[in-house]
């Protein structure tokens, strides 16, 4: 229905609306995930047309097309075109003091969604970074080798003193040296926001104001530490003044009187340079006109974390002004400015490609600096991601899907994976295939395909997966093979799992143990798991040369893992059946039993019968999963086991070690009086030593 009165508005208005018809490129392009047929020729048109009328949205979709060769043959002139047309439009609706001067921060939401639970392929198998980083800060490591140096080798740090509901109130009972560091990461948390937090600048600074009349006078009687985290707060309060965030305007004379002190304090009392030498050097370079003190300022300051490519940007600019200073190669100035991540580099460097500085034009290249360029201004270009993500944190998760699919169309590798997850995600191997349609496991292959083609490898395992679940073995090979060339661990495991079965390819037990043995020289954590791997490839070599077999089917195997997994769900099923039985048999049958009593004031008497009326399960209330139930029950089976022990060790004299702790009785020598059964408790004078391994 929404198709249906999208495409007669645009009919009505004889489509003329660029916006309704980028939307409706959209929609034949993904075939609304089933609900009308896939389109690519229609999106195609659909998305000139609005192109046509000037909507930069489709213009950015359709030179990531040109550029990647999705539904069109492969052009880099092209998208190099469009994206430069798209690239000059942004940076002309920044101010020449924004661009040259303070470049204004922005908030990003282009992340990953399952970031969140550690990346697509888990803990310690995921190959990309982790996008998010908008969380939270984490106070310092206790162990850190800077902080425990500042303080001459003593450090005791413990945090949460600071009241964040009332940020610029400063408690008089809390340690000195616990105030001042949580003051700064407090502080910076509100100045930058994070994904479920708005930024706020105006209590930040607050904040630290509080702390500057409240501390400045002291400063004398700090130690190292406390000086070194005094001297951050007054470095962000006068980045602060400096930018004028949350203020009418920037206060340049409060913002050098904070920095300064910042710079003095840190720098006098250790080797650490200050962040404050940045701000400065763009000061003295914009406000004093003075290029040699600000050089100065920079120099000190390139290594600084809030250096994210500014002096690197600034000193490629006074490098061409001043030459006779020889401060580099303006270009490789520029380079490194933008793999720092500043956004005006990414054009300049774009730029200076196009111009043939230095003899190092390349078409193809030049369009991808613009390509970034023009990704990285997201507050202008996709603010349907800031969009997608609050409407997942609500839990309108097709609202979030179709807002995260106009940003993949468009070409942002993380939307490509977040509208792909949000498709379909592979089950673990105890749960339930999720219930989906062909459409969106299709789609979601789609996307996770387009990331993978922009370099993030853990897509491409995962969409070699879903053809593998859909037994589509040749097209998972492939993609498997593709990402093993990138050297991704998983990918290079599943190729030695299809040659170990032969799935898309011939069985070639060499093969599938090159492979294996290949993953350790990419993850040497998996150490024993691939010797384990090893060893059963081994036991299958001698089994089917001892049965005088070519090979062990697939199905076979598959049919054996099946079972093995509908028992072990049938099992924690039956445990949970009798489990509810022994909690509450009293507790329903009798009118006012304390259990009664609670199920029916939680809400969880709702939960304990399903549509057919059987027994639902007290654990429903609790969200419990199978890995839960399974520890459950070797915790019962351990427990009940260490009283048999304690029992019998007490009845028959034995003497029992149960994790280096002795249950039984104290040892004894086998000829002593006191031993009259002359138990034989061995070399170290024990009949058991019993160890419990967590897993």
């Amino acid at each position: 229905m929404a198709f249906h009165y999208l495409d007669k508005y645009n009919k009505l208005t004889e489509d003329t609306d660029p916006q309704t018809l980028f939307q409706q490129a959209v929609a034949y392009s993904t075939g609304l995930f089933g609900a009308i047929p896939i389109d690519s020729a229609k999106a195609m048109l659909y998305y000139q047309r609005s192109a046509r009328l000037g909507d930069i949205y489709a213009k950015q979709v359709l030179a990531y097309k040109y550029y990647s060769g999705i539904n069109v043959p492969r052009d880099s002139n092209r998208a190099l075109i469009l994206y430069k047309e798209i690239a000059d439009i942004l940076k002309d609706q920044y101010s020449e003091d924004e661009w040259n001067f303070q470049f204004p921060v922005q908030e990003s939401f282009n992340l990953r969604i399952p970031d969140f639970e550690d990346g697509l392929l888990g803990t310690g198998l995921s190959y990309m970074s982790i996008s998010t980083t908008r969380k939270k800060s984490a106070r310092p490591d206790i162990t850190s080798t800077v902080l425990t140096n500042l303080n001459g080798g003593k450090l005791v740090l413990r945090f949460g003193n600071v009241d964040r509901s009332n940020p610029f109130m400063i408690s008089e009972e809390d340690e000195t040296d616990e105030q001042i560091v949580d003051i700064f990461y407090t502080a910076l948390d509100e100045y930058r926001g994070t994904y479920t937090s708005v930024k706020n600048v105006t209590r930040a600074r607050l904040l630290l104001e509080a702390t500057y009349h409240e501390y400045d006078a002291d400063v004398g009687y700090l130690d190292n530490l406390q000086k070194f985290f005094y001297g951050q707060c007054l470095d962000l309060l006068g980045h602060i003044y400096f930018t004028g965030e949350g203020l009418d305007r920037a206060y340049i004379l409060k913002a050098e009187k904070y920095l300064k002190r910042s710079l003095v304090i840190i720098e006098s009392s250790s080797t650490v340079i200050s962040g404050a030498n940045v701000d400065l050097g763009l000061l003295y370079q914009y406000y004093y006109l003075n290029d040699t003190t600000a050089i100065q300022f920079y120099k000190k300051g390139k290594s600084k974390t809030n250096n994210n490519g500014v002096i690197e940007f600034q000193m490629s600019n006074l490098s061409k002004k001043h030459p006779e200073y020889n401060l580099g190669n303006p270009l490789l100035l520029m380079e490194e400015a933008k793999s720092k991540g500043y956004i005006p580099a990414r054009y300049e460097y774009a730029n200076m490609l196009e111009e043939g500085v230095n003899d190092r034009y390349n078409c193809e290249h030049t369009a991808y600096s613009y390509k970034t360029f023009v990704e990285e201004n997201e507050s202008r270009m996709a603010p349907h991601l800031k969009v997608a993500f609050n409407e997942l944190l609500l839990g309108n998760t097709e609202v979030a899907l179709w807002n995260y699919v106009q940003a993949a169309e468009q070409g942002y590798e993380m939307a490509q994976v977040s509208a792909a997850y949000l498709l379909y995600q592979m089950p673990l191997e105890l749960d339930d295939q999720p219930q989906t349609t062909e459409e969106r496991k299709l789609a979601a292959v789609t996307y996770y395909s387009r990331a993978f083609k922009q370099n993030n490898i853990d897509a491409g395992v995962i969409a070699g997966d879903v053809y593998f679940s859909l037994q589509e073995y040749e097209k998972a090979f492939s993609l498997y093979q593709s990402a093993a060339l990138k050297f991704s661990a998983q990918a290079i495991w599943n190729l030695g799992y299809m040659y170990e079965y032969g799935l898309g390819v011939p069985v070639d037990f060499h093969l599938a143990k090159r492979y294996y043995d290949q993953v350790l020289e990419r993850n040497s954590k998996l150490y024993l798991a691939i010797k384990l791997n090893v060893f059963k490839l081994q036991l299958k070599a001698f089994a089917i040369w001892l049965l005088g077999t070519d090979r062990i089917p697939y199905d076979t195997i598959k049919n054996y893992k099946l079972g093995m997994i509908n028992f072990l769900k049938n099992s924690r099923s039956v445990f949970r059946k009798y489990l509810n039985i022994i909690l509450f048999t009293r507790g329903l049958t009798e009118p006012n039993g304390l259990y009664r009593k609670m199920i029916v004031e939680s809400g969880w008497d709702n939960k304990l019968s399903n549509e057919s009326g059987e027994s639902g399960g007290f654990f429903d209330g609790f969200n419990l999963v199978s890995e839960d139930i399974f520890t459950l029950l070797l915790i019962i089976i351990f427990f009940f086991g260490s009283m048999f022990l304690r029992n019998m060790a007490d009845r028959r004299g034995w003497n029992v070690q149960v994790n280096g702790v002795q249950l039984g009785q104290e040892n004894r020598n086998e000829n002593n009086d006191d031993n009259p059964n002359n138990i034989n408790m061995g070399a170290n004078g024990w009949n058991f030593q019993v160890q419990f391994f967590a897993i």
